[in-house]
This record gives C-alpha cells, structure tokens and sequence, in this order.
C-alpha cells in the first residue's frame, strides 16, 4: 500500500518477484548452459564420426575381402554400427563412473535426476548412430576387387 505510493521504491509482489529472479539472472545461465550442451554435442558427434572413420579407413583391405567372400552389405554396416554403438556404451559408462566419482566432491551440489541419464543415454545413441554413417558410407564404397591388388 503505502510503500507503493513512494516514487524511489517499486513494490514486487512474490509471484512478480519470483519471474524477475527466474527471466534475469537464472535464465542467462540457464542459456549459456543450453548452448554449451549444443556444442559439446556437436564436438562429440564429429570427434566420435572422425574415430569411426579412420577406424574404418583402417580395415578397408578387410572390408573387400569379406565383400569378395561374399558379405552382404548390411552384414558390414552392422559390424560398422554396432563398433559405433560400444564406442557410445564406453563413453556413457565411463561418464556415469566419473560422475558418480567426481560429483560429491563438487563445492556445490550436483543433482542428476533418472530422466537426466535416459536423455543423455538417448543422446549418446544418437550420436553414435549419427557417426556411424560417415564410416558405413565409406564402406559402402569399398571395390571387392580391391583386394587383388
């Protein structure tokens, strides 16, 4: 009431106040987060996409000979995709140790809720399925008479 009346103080009421806190201050870091997920995201598809690649470079003379014996094509995408998704397994599994090592030891508290694993766990597979393109592709492309020579 007469607080409002004065004209060097504004009057929040505690819904008010709670948007100011969450739209200011809490919603920045909360965007910053946002896009440093993205680009790590993004960093971690091309990195996994170029391991699988030079993996896959490495076993082309491999690849012709199971295509000259006779290998369908989906039987080597599958070897390809199934490397991709144990890459991606590894990871997770290495972050879940790490996180549940590093966490408590953290200054402040760190809460990693289920729906936070499964949707990192999707995320991983998306990835890993997303990276093993670049390497099936090549693979793809491999001439079984490549091994004759």
């Amino acid at each position: 009431g007469v607080l409002s009346t004065w004209p060097d103080i504004t009057v929040y009421s505690r819904q008010q106040q709670v948007d100011l806190l969450l739209s200011g201050m809490v919603d920045k870091a909360r965007r910053q987060l946002g896009l440093f997920r993205v680009l790590l995201i993004i960093i971690s598809t091309i990195i996994l996409a170029l391991i699988i690649y030079t993996l896959t470079l490495d076993k082309l003379h491999d690849i012709a000979m199971l295509k000259l014996m006779g290998a369908r094509n989906s039987v080597i995408a599958g070897l390809i995709l199934q490397q991709s998704l144990l890459i991606g397994a590894l990871g997770y599994g290495l972050a879940y140790w790490l996180g549940g090592y590093a966490f408590p030891r953290f200054p402040r508290l760190v809460v990693i809720e289920t729906a936070d694993l499964i949707q990192l766990a999707a995320i991983v597979l998306g990835i890993s399925l997303l990276a093993s393109v670049v390497g099936i592709a090549k693979a793809m492309r491999v001439e079984p008479n490549k091994v004759l020579a």
